[in-house]
């Protein structure tokens, strides 16, 4: 066996799942700034109402959660995916949140691989579900038919009430196996989009989207634009342990110098909301309660947390669910001490400031939804 055979041998989309979940666990994969930190929420020492007033709960894409929370796109395939899946379903159903699996191209090709999506449905009947498939896998479809039956299949497979299509294009450059073929993206998700009654949510997976592209999806008919902005999980730290030990030293600089690409999440927030009409999710380094009521305030309907969820379902169901418990706590004390009884009235008239930087950012990319939110609180 050549050398190549051998590394090709042991590069195959099984091996990537399980590669993606244990880099992610045993090294720093976290990357730069999402920018939240720039954002201050002024609070109010003498609120008028109880904290037991306050309701986190919404309605999104005809799902009631309990508060404007996804379990982010994470893994599936392998018998660690299938055990990871099963415990986030679980979680998720119990606590009305909304999950989405994660990126399903390893069970459309291999039926064995199915079941460890399909115990989404499974344990969480009830709740949001989110299918997910790739851009290239879509960009690559030149059969229309194939192309929705390919849909189709991936929402069945977890009974989905969404299907997502998660952009990569610099991950897709970084993989040994990738394949950065995007040409005909853009109208293969309009065909989806017509083709399908589900809603059609596009994602990024950890470099942000931008305006530009908000703008493009909003032509198409996009339903929802989740950010997942630079400031959490970086694909391409992850991409370069896979690859530290079999490719050549000057070729592995490549991950460190690209590693400075991506869009900081609040950024990348502000840019799909100027543009964009549909629905929002925030993403991309969102760790805690305070973080997602700052992604609210600038335009999101929801956010997504990923990472964090899968640690805490390594260590079994509990210790997510005191996650979410903690989350869940942290969201309402920041809208009790802003007199905030539901999350639209949070939204509305949450009080901010900024750090000056910021406010020159949205200055000069002419971001002036966002930069009229700061400014009413003036």
């Amino acid at each position: 066996m050549s050398e190549r055979d051998h590394v090709e041998r042991n590069f195959t989309i099984f091996s990537r799942k399980d590669d993606h979940i244990i880099a992610s666990l045993i090294h720093n994969v976290d990357l730069g700034s999402t920018w939240l930190e720039k954002v201050y929420i002024i609070t109010d020492s003498a609120p008028e109402i109880d904290l037991s007033d306050v309701d986190t709960s919404v309605n999104f894409l005809g799902k009631k959660l309990s508060m404007p929370l996804i379990i982010g796109a994470l893994t599936g395939g392998t018998e660690l995916g299938l055990k990871i899946n099963k415990i986030l379903a679980r979680v998720a159903e119990k606590c009305r949140l909304g999950i989405c699996c994660g990126s399903q191209r390893i069970a459309l090709e291999n039926e064995f691989a199915r079941e460890s999506f399909k115990v989404i449905r499974e344990e969480a009947p009830t709740t949001l579900k989110i299918a997910n498939i790739g851009a290239p896998q879509v960009a690559l479809e030149r059969n229309e038919k194939k192309l929705v039956d390919m849909c189709l299949q991936a929402i069945d497979m977890i009974d989905a009430d969404a299907l997502a299509i998660h952009l990569n294009p610099l991950q897709e450059c970084l993989q040994y196996e990738g394949e950065p073929t995007f040409r005909n993206l853009i109208s293969n998700i309009e065909l989806i989009v017509k083709s399908l009654k589900v809603p059609i949510i596009v994602k990024e997976v950890g470099y942000g989207i931008s305006r530009i592209t908000a703008r493009k999806l909003a032509k198409i008919g996009v339903t929802a634009i989740e950010v997942a902005g630079r400031g959490g999980t970086s694909f391409t730290i992850i991409e370069k342990y896979r690859v530290k030990d079999i490719i050549d030293r000057e070729l592995l600089y490549l991950y460190d110098t690209l590693s400075e690409l991506g869009i900081p999440t609040l950024l990348s927030l502000c840019e799909v909301y100027e543009e964009f009409p549909g629905k929002i999710i925030a993403s991309g380094g969102i760790r805690t309660g305070i973080d997602i009521a700052k992604t609210l305030i600038f335009g999101a309907d929801m956010a997504a947390i990923a990472r964090p969820f899968l640690e805490k379902a390594l260590e079994g169901f509990e210790k997510v669910l005191k996650y979410v418990e903690r989350i869940s706590r942290e969201l309402r004390i920041v809208m009790f001490l802003t007199n905030s009884k539901n999350i639209e009235e949070f939204k509305r008239e949450a009080n901010i400031i900024v750090e000056p930087s910021i406010l020159e950012v949205f200055k000069i990319r002419g971001l002036t939804k966002c930069l009229s939110r700061v400014m009413k609180c003036t």
